[in-house]
């Protein structure tokens, strides 16, 4: 049955509901209220309203401090920063700081306040997130000298911040689409354009550091190369001239070696003298253009008229009892031939490319080739010794410390070692040796493979592996922490996670409830004093149990208790509902087990889950979900509508001063409006655009022709509307 209540009735009933919650509620720290959406912090501007509400029974005590808190820029609280201390706000049970200054290094996009008392010792629950970032730079970025650019087809151009090339991160854009990725300081470009870059303050405070405009033009290749052979090598006395297929005294031609320029100027040829000291390396040219447009050829490497060679040693230099080390030599000589020494020493009958060594010594071989430049050449000598110590490694298979129920001991390897050289024995040797596990000092009956299987965690402990080696030597391995966790799963759950503003106490239970473990029970991240397998409590927060047993520490899920959401009850509209005059509209609610409407003048008027309206005025609907209430407002209005002008006229006259827009894009917080110049440069920006440009702008009066400005009505990433205005005096 629908009941109809009067407006002094309603008021009574909820002030007599104010007094029974003060006598019957505790006492409260509301969640902080901001009066911004973003924070923009500079030296000059550091100071921003925040709210503050608390239910007052029982008042606090005489000494309390109420302190505000800042999170992380992730929005945890894990290490608090303290923003304000107020010892004067004791009897004040909503008040308002106006001027909240924060650090100076905040930098992100989810910081939270909170804000706790001392006396008694209570923590509100944290505010909405919002973007905060000290902003280092408040002026326009320059970008590439306010220069254009050109690149050639197939190359690409770097543009550079000039004034600026120093901070954190940078956005840029192109034909103001954002590039992702593209954060620092230059930007290479390969396509054509109109770029521009931007500090990276975050979505909101970055666009005031936007650069100028810089157009990027493509200009064809002209194509050219390097004529002849791109490898060659040249004895003393003998010269090579570079020549490049274009031949055009009207361009530029950059001439490098090895990266490093050796001359510009107009000629297409440069001579390479075999005399010259450092003659050999890699050639290359450049053509240079104007407009910044660069061609590049290929490179022709030219080497001095010799040969290359080098020792390989694919076992190493360690020489192992009963074995041979190979030592091989490698070389781009013509028809060599070889002789191999031993310190110093020819070796008889040596001759090949590869040499077997069984003693220990110094090894090298002189290589001779028949050609113009060079005869004769010797490699450096290589030391081949013998081992001075042996090392042992251990290691457990799919293994990880406290995870995993089982593990595989084995032997990984045995190291050979002389001063800083390795060499790792093969497994048909290893075969040879004894082997006994060792657990915690002690040795294992009967465990003597190279191979240990463990599979419960009542056997964790330190393992090591002895070994020995023909010849009588004992080498013990280094040892391994083994830590099997418990062959269990924790969950922890509850009937309900959702706490409403009557303080209802919920029942965590774990599922394991072995008496042999110890439980730990945590409440965002701080330990309680809680130890049993079950925790009874009415605070939100996120819980956590741990459980211990045998040096391992075994974590539940986390059950998060949160105060009911007022998002469960969605409305099918808006905060503001547009209805054109003569017309309905259906207000559809969902979420919530019953619904009980209001008009405007608080009347109860329907306890359906839809209702039709038509009146202007500001509606009221309360949704029982569970033994909770919650509210939603939303206003209802009449439709304008009207096109955005393109021609203003500032001429005092007060018809057509400003710049007026619909409602649909004014007076909206999260709707960005811009104004540039023809040039590209911003002249005004602002969100919850209030009607009243050029009100505060210095306008451009100079010229014969009214001006032209260009605007772009944003709503995040996406743009609403662009288009023109012409102010006309």
């Amino acid at each position: 049955m629908n009941r109809t209540f009067t407006q002094k009735s309603i008021r009574f009933s909820l002030l007599m509901l104010t007094v029974t919650g003060m006598s019957l509620g505790a006492q409260e720290l509301k969640k902080p209220t901001l009066g911004f959406t973003d924070a923009c912090v500079t030296s000059d501007h550091n100071g921003f309203p925040v709210e503050f509400t608390w239910n007052p029974n029982p008042i606090v005590n005489s000494d309390n401090e109420f302190i505000i808190e800042l999170s992380d820029a992730s929005g945890s609280f894990s290490s608090p920063i303290t923003l304000a201390r107020l010892t004067d706000k004791n009897a004040e049970f909503k008040f308002k700081v106006t001027d909240l200054k924060l650090p100076k290094n905040v930098s992100g996009e989810n910081y939270r306040l909170r804000w706790r008392s001392t006396s008694p010792k209570k923590t509100s629950p944290s505010s909405d997130p919002f973007g905060a970032y000290f902003i280092n730079v408040s002026e326009s970025l320059v970008v590439n000298n306010y220069e254009e650019a050109s690149v050639c087809d197939g190359t690409s151009v770097y543009l550079e911040v000039d004034n600026y090339p120093n901070e954190a991160s940078y956005n840029w854009y192109n034909y103001s689409e954002l590039i992702p990725g593209e954060h620092g300081p230059s930007l290479e470009v390969t396509e054509p354009g109109i770029y521009f870059a931007e500090i990276n303050y975050g979505s909101y405070c970055s666009s005031a550091t936007a650069s100028n405009l810089v157009e990027v033009n493509i200009e064809n290749s002209i194509g050219f190369e390097l004529v002849g052979a791109k490898k060659l090598s040249l004895c003393e006395g003998q010269t090579y001239t570079l020549k490049t297929d274009l031949d055009d005294p009207l361009l530029t031609y950059a001439w490098y070696k090895d990266g490093e320029l050796l001359q510009r100027n107009n000629q297409n040829t440069l001579e390479v003298n075999g005399s010259d000291p450092g003659f050999a390396g890699d050639y290359y040219v450049v053509l240079e253009r104007s407009g910044g447009c660069k061609e590049t050829t290929s490179t022709v490497s030219i080497s001095a008229g010799s040969f290359e060679s080098n020792l390989i040693l694919a076992q190493g230099t360690l020489l192992l009892p009963e074995e041979t080390v190979s030592i091989a030599v490698e070389t781009t000589a013509t028809n060599p031939s070889f002789q191999w020494f031993r310190n110093g020493t020819e070796l008889t009958g040596e001759t090949g490319k590869t040499l077997q060594v069984s003693v220990a010594g110094d090894y090298y071989v002189t290589i001779s080739q028949q050609e113009d430049c060079i005869v004769k050449r010797t490699t450096d000598k290589v030391s081949i010794v013998e081992p001075e110590s042996y090392v042992a490694t251990i290691n457990a298979s799919s293994y990880t410390s406290c995870e995993s129920t089982s593990a595989e001991l084995s032997l990984a390897s045995i190291t050979a070692v002389k001063g800083e050289q390795t060499i790792q024995l093969e497994k048909s040797t290893l075969d040879k040796f004894s082997y006994q596990w060792v657990y915690n000092n002690k040795e294992l009956s009967g465990a003597t493979e190279k191979t240990l299987s463990i599979a419960d965690a009542r056997k964790n402990g330190t393992y090591a592996l002895r070994v020995e080696i023909e010849g009588g030597i004992i080498l013990n391995s280094e040892s391994i922490e083994l830590k099997l966790s418990l062959p269990i799963t924790a969950k922890i759950s509850a009937d309900s996670n959702v706490r409403c503003d009557n303080g209802n106490n919920i029942l965590i239970k774990s599922s394991v409830t072995d008496t042999q473990y110890d439980y730990s029970w945590y409440r965002n991240g701080v330990v309680l004093t809680e130890k049993g397998t079950s925790l009874s409590t009415n605070l939100t927060g996120k819980y956590k149990l741990e459980i211990t047993a045998y040096g391992c520490t075994l974590s539940s899920n986390t059950f998060t208790i949160e105060d009911l959401n007022p998002s469960v009850v969605q409305l099918n509209v808006s905060d503001v509902v547009v209805i054109p005059e003569g017309q309905t509209k259906t207000i559809t609610a969902s979420g919530g087990d019953s619904y009980q409407w209001f008009d405007p003048m608080n009347e109860l008027i329907s306890s359906e889950r839809s209702i039709t309206i038509h009146q202007e005025g500001e509606y009221t609907l309360v949704a029982g979900v569970g033994q909770c209430q919650l509210t939603k407002i939303f206003k209802v209005t009449n439709l304008e509508s009207y096109v955005i002008p393109n021609v203003i006229t500032p001429n005092g006259d007060g018809f057509n001063d400003l710049w007026i827009i619909p409602s649909t894009y004014a007076y909206k917080k999260d709707v960005t409006v811009n104004i540039f110049l023809q040039s590209g440069t911003r002249v005004y920006s602002t969100n919850d655009y209030q009607n009243n440009w050029p009100e505060s702008s210095i306008l451009q009066t100079s010229g014969s022709q009214p001006p032209i400005y260009y605007y772009s009505i944003t709503k995040g990433k996406e743009t609403l509307k662009q288009g023109t205005i012409t102010v006309i005096k």
